[in-house]
């Protein structure tokens, strides 16, 4: 059974808060964090159910009784119980994607705070840039699962080539040379996310070995002056 939580989902952190600190100690084999990742999915579910509840109940109001037959008590709360049966078995077969969306924002909401997500650091690139410096940027979803950023058209202040800075601490899985001075890069961070880069210029000596965030991973060609960067989530 779900416990009764707050009727707004962006407070709920505090129902949570005191069920978590009620069982500080995780039944063995089961996490702290998978415990709070339960909870925010029987909380996401609860008020999905709750709002089918009310979309058929609205439903419901939309249709005139013909007066022919007057319903009594007991048929109304039939109709009530078909119609909770109803929605219990729609919830079953996934509902309509509302409660993912609650999930996800809580989890992007509460999650560092309960530790079931990891806390990302600002990212130290991919561009080496000055408040003078000028540049186009075009972001774009791929996916649910990327980001896609697109610098156009930089051109630094001072007339020097452009670096390309690792975003996060991490280390190269793909080294790619497209042309003579072209260049696709894929890195691997340890914050669950994998950087893949695509531009034209001089790359720097790399190894495989761990890259610190805010290393030279090469400079842009002032021909080109484009660099492509996707952040991918990974596990």
């Amino acid at each position: 059974m779900i416990s009764k939580v707050s009727s707004n989902p962006l407070l709920m952190s505090k129902d949570i808060q005191t069920k978590d600190s009620e069982s500080a100690t995780p039944k063995e084999g089961i996490t702290r964090q998978d415990k709070v990742k339960q909870q925010f999915r029987e909380v996401s579910e609860l008020y999905e159910k709750q709002f089918l509840r009310e979309m058929v109940k609205s439903m419901r109001s939309t249709i005139s009784e013909s007066g022919l037959v007057k319903v009594n008590q007991a048929e109304k709360i039939f109709r009530e119980q078909l119609d909770g049966e109803y929605v219990e078995g729609w919830q079953k077969k996934g509902g309509i994607g509302l409660s993912d969306v609650i999930y996800n924002n809580m989890m992007d909401r509460f999650g560092e705070k309960f530790g079931v997500k990891q806390r990302i650091e600002k990212p130290q690139g991919p561009l080496q840039l000055k408040e003078q410096d000028n540049y186009f940027l075009k972001t774009s979803n791929d996916n649910k699962e990327g980001q896609n950023y697109q610098f156009k058209d930089i051109k630094s202040v001072d007339g020097k080539p452009v670096a390309i800075k690792m975003p996060w601490q991490g280390y190269l899985t793909k080294k790619i040379q497209l042309s003579p001075d072209e260049y696709f890069l894929e890195a691997s961070h340890g914050n669950h996310l994998t950087s893949q880069f695509h531009f034209k210029g001089n790359l720097s000596d790399l190894s495989a070995d761990s890259i610190e965030a805010g290393s030279n991973l090469g400079t842009l060609s002032p021909d080109s002056n484009t660099l492509n960067w996707k952040v991918l989530k990974s596990e």
